[in-house]
């Protein structure tokens, strides 16, 4: 067999010819492997390694241990839902999310539209802010009144929230009660019935838009905390974890935020369970009317307990243990 193979060989090395077409066989053989080797490399690293965020400076201390791990603490986001209807840029919805990968934790503070607010002395509504002044001066306000750090921000209007629940092949709600709104006007019109639902982009933007009931903007502040409960719930099941990656690249492009891809899914990945403990809880205060103009006016005190409670990695303040915050927890 040796021989055989020796034989065969000397008859490959006796012309210059085959001897050239062998090595340049074998320099193709060599570089194809490399190429395969190296570029096979780069797509694992892309989808399991290096799609993760670097921590920069307004990101949670993170200790080296923990970004090994790609744990990380507290990442909070002020998500602003805007009213685009006739011209306009209000910002009708607003929350602080408190997303907490170690542990396994996602807190909802929904802020109402009428909290009151003081800018140069003069009392406003806080969804006259964002239209006003700006995002980064709404987002220093809601900083100063926690006394948190807000680590991104992210503006929906109503044509990227429809694109964003499509992209998610839509949600399962559950209507407790019958809703019925009429706006010939404005051309909108929402109607359903009691019991499981599902909803496209369209049909949710008027779930999460509905007011018209005895609770107003309380009982709108109620659905939109379980409408973000079913978003999670579905974006943490593994069908959806492998598709991270291009639903995470879609969504961004529907939205406003300064959050990466990389960032997103850096978040996603360092949870180490689907079963997310997901907490809500509204911006306590009362209804008041001040210069005869309704507001809502937050408690200072009960505001910097919270802020301290969910939205920092450390208890910032020694809390009165008489007081409770009332916090919906579901798993």
């Amino acid at each position: 067999m040796e021989k055989k193979i020796t034989k065969s060989l000397n008859n490959i090395f006796k012309s210059k010819k085959n001897r050239q077409r062998f090595f340049l066989a074998f320099w193709e053989l060599t570089f194809i492997v490399i190429a395969i080797y190296f570029f096979g490399n780069i797509l694992n690293r892309w989808f399991f390694e290096t799609a993760s965020a670097s921590f920069v400076s307004d990101w949670p201390d993170t200790s080296e241990e923990k970004i090994e791990n790609t744990q990380i603490g507290n990442v909070n986001m002020l998500v602003v839902g805007v009213d685009s209807v006739e011209g306009t840029h209000r910002s009708d919805t607003i929350f602080l999310l408190s997303i907490n990968p170690s542990k396994s934790t996602v807190t909802m503070l929904s802020i109402p539209r009428d909290t009151r607010v003081l800018i140069d002395g003069k009392g406003r509504k806080i969804n006259e802010i964002l239209p006003r002044f700006g995002a980064n001066y709404l987002k220093n306000l809601l900083e100063q009144l926690f006394k948190i750090t807000i680590n991104r921000y992210v503006e929906v209007g109503y044509t990227g929230f429809v694109s964003v629940v499509d992209i998610m092949d839509g949600i399962d709600i559950n209507v407790e009660k019958a809703m019925n709104y009429d706006d010939n006007a404005g051309n909108l019109h929402i109607h359903f019935k009691p019991g499981l639902v599902h909803l496209d982009g369209r049909r949710a933007l008027e779930y999460v838009r509905f007011r018209a009931d005895a609770q107003a903007d309380l009982g709108r502040i109620k659905r939109q905390q379980q409408f973000v409960k079913a978003v999670i719930n579905k974006m943490f099941t593994a069908k959806n974890f492998i598709k991270l990656p291009t639903m995470a690249s879609k969504v961004l492009k529907a939205i406003k935020t300064d959050l990466t891809v990389a960032e997103g899914i850096t978040i996603a990945k360092s949870f180490t369970t689907y079963n997310i403990n997901f907490k809500h809880m509204s911006l306590p205060g009362e209804a008041r009317y001040i210069d005869k103009i309704s507001f809502f006016v937050p408690y200072q005190d009960r505001s910097l307990e919270i802020g301290a409670s969910y939205f920092s990695d450390l208890t910032a303040l020694e809390l009165d243990k008489n007081y409770s915050i009332k916090v919906t927890e579901s798993k």
